[in-house]
């Protein structure tokens, strides 16, 4: 028995020392994101997104090349939307809107109803279309076609979002303090965003079939007419004018 306790007593060590260097980077995360909330939202959904995309890329989809005008666009809104505008949105304006539900009965009461508003307001009219409009200026499209993104593809991207991110956001406003609730969802939204970098990469492909289709029917439907018209008899003035020759 004694021989069995040194034993474990020396392995309980050895995770001691392999588990410190990852908890005291915890805690300076933890302190950092309370001195520094939104610089350290911004930096971690920024490089967040950044890896997410290119992990789906080059391992998931297994591209040779990066696709960099689609990781310009996941980077972009990552440091822009997801860093900046949705620090203010949940810690400040979900804190305004469900104060007097959060200060009478808690955060647990609160939560359901963030997380309505979250998944059934913000990210249906205001995620996606901020998505498919940035992604539209980097590479270079017009509105329309930020507009033609979002009609065609917005039912199932929200559903794949809810079945992700309505738990999730469930245990957010409910239990995660909320200098930490951004990096939260930078962390938790890794997987979450190579799903959409592969659904984006899916979308795409199908409409770049759908236009070379198109194309392709167009080629052969004004092939008909150029070929009937080769085949059309020549004017009587240009046969009389043949027989004289």
């Amino acid at each position: 028995l004694d021989r069995l306790g040194r034993r474990m007593t020396q392995i309980v060590e050895v995770g001691r020392r392999v588990l410190a260097p990852f908890c005291s980077l915890g805690r300076w995360y933890n302190e950092t994101a309370k001195r520094h909330p939104v610089a350290t939202g911004v930096w971690t959904s920024g490089l967040k997104t950044s890896a997410a995309d290119a992990f789906a890329q080059k391992v998931l989809e297994g591209r040779e090349e990066m696709d960099w005008k689609r990781h310009a666009t996941f980077c972009t809104f990552g440091f822009l939307y997801l860093g900046g505008f949705q620090y203010w949105l949940y810690n400040v304006k979900f804190t305004q809107w469900c104060g007097p539900i959060t200060s009478r009965f808690g955060h647990k009461a609160s939560a359901p109803i963030k997380t309505f508003i979250d998944q059934a307001i913000h990210h249906p009219f205001m995620y996606f279309p901020t998505f498919y409009a940035i992604k539209a200026s980097v590479t270079g499209k017009p509105m329309s076609y930020a507009v033609d993104k979002y009609k065609s593809e917005i039912w199932t991207s929200v559903k794949t979002l809810w079945t992700v991110w309505v738990p999730l956001q469930l245990i957010n406003f409910a239990f995660v303090p909320r200098h930490l609730r951004v990096p939260y969802v930078a962390g938790v939204s890794f997987g979450w965003t190579m799903i959409l970098s592969v659904m984006q990469g899916k979308f795409d492909k199908t409409a770049e079939v759908s236009e070379s289709k198109l194309l392709s029917d167009s080629v052969r439907e004004t092939m008909p007419s150029v070929s009937s018209s080769s085949n059309m008899p020549m004017p009587a003035a240009a046969v009389a004018q043949a027989k004289d020759l």
